[in-house]
């Protein structure tokens, strides 16, 4: 049986080949591999090429989406965009992307690479400014793990122009549980939780540990009030 990266390989082939056959008037759209999630690929369109997703795959972009109308109609995506990173989920994959034109990033600042093949498989946020108020999708990111294991949350700043937030942060209210020591532009963009060993019986179980966060615009390109995320473990 193939593994989940070897089936998150063949399906995101099939859309991209899908979607350059789809697309019409010859164009290409490229089907590359992601630089900071091993096995993972992006689609990279252009400005008015037509994505069209098959095998039963129903497109929800988290944030900002390259389409015309906001959003996939009838599983198709005419991108009216000249640039920008996109995320979005579907049924039977895990949190694909789309960046549009250039803007495939060379240098890699955090580590989620490093989880590729854990049990606990990396959550993603997409981050973006909404009417000059930074937004989260998903505003919670939940987890079920095990004593010692890791879990790793990614934030990717999505959109492109005003919705763009170049000099994004992420700050824990009180302690941060993160490995990194800074999270936003210019610094790493993942948190890795190591999961505590559960206090001995007749403690009850599972144990749910809460994590709150206020996502910014550092020099307040996306103005004020800020908005607080949640990242939840469970520990059984």
């Amino acid at each position: 049986m193939p593994s989940r990266k070897t089936k998150l390989w063949i399906l995101t082939m099939s859309l991209g080949l899908g979607a350059a056959i789809q697309s019409g008037c010859g164009n290409t759209i490229k089907v590359i591999a992601s630089p900071d999630q091993p096995g993972k690929l992006i689609l990279n369109p252009q400005q008015n090429d037509t994505i069209e997703w098959q095998a039963s795959v129903n497109p929800k972009f988290l944030g900002p989406a390259p389409c015309e109308g906001g959003k996939p109609q009838n599983g198709k995506c005419k991108v009216n965009q000249t640039s920008g990173k996109y995320l979005y989920k579907c049924d039977v994959c895990k949190d694909p992307e789309v960046v549009v034109g250039p803007d495939i990033p060379v240098v890699v600042l955090h580590s989620a690479a490093a989880l590729a093949d854990a049990a606990v498989a990396p959550e993603l946020v997409s981050l973006w400014c909404d009417n000059n108020q930074v937004a989260l999708d998903p505003a919670e990111v939940d987890f079920t793990a095990k004593s010692g294991d890791t879990v790793q949350t990614l934030w990717v700043n999505t959109g492109s122009g005003s919705s763009f937030i170049k000099d994004w942060q992420v700050n824990f209210t009180g302690t941060s549980p993160c490995t990194e020591t800074q999270i936003g532009d210019g610094h790493d963009n993942t948190c890795t939780i190591k999961v505590p060993a559960l206090p001995p019986p007749p403690a009850p179980t599972p144990t749910v540990l809460k994590y709150t966060y206020t996502a910014s615009s550092a020099s307040s390109s996306c103005k004020t009030p800020n908005l607080n995320g949640i990242i939840q473990v469970t520990v059984q």
